[in-house]
């Protein structure tokens, strides 16, 4: 009886994981595409080198056209270097619970 209640338990928080990291997908999606609705607000023209999930590189971010292309570029990759390590807690984070 008491395995089958931890195994319960165990299925529970799986999908309670997996809606979790579907939430955090979705945040980060939201989050990115507003900054880059911002960005079209503001300057009327699409970043050049824009792709979801991308680092941008240092040569990249120096090289961009404009200052504000340039702050772009740098602001998205503090986005995508935030949800990466908070993605990377919350796995390891599932991983001890789950085979403590």
């Amino acid at each position: 009886m008491f395995t089958e209640y931890l195994f319960h338990i165990k299925n529970d928080f799986v999908l309670l994981t997996l809606i979790t990291f579907g939430i955090l997908y979705g945040v980060y999606m939201l989050i990115v595409r507003l900054h880059v609705a911002g960005y079209i607000r503001k300057n009327s023209k699409k970043p050049m080198h824009f792709k979801m999930f991308r680092l941008y590189s240092k040569s990249l971010v120096n090289n961009a056209p404009s200052k504000k292309e340039k702050q772009f570029y740098i602001n998205a990759n503090k986005i995508t270097w935030f949800f990466n390590t908070l993605t990377i807690v919350m796995f390891v984070g599932y991983l001890l619970i789950v085979f403590k």
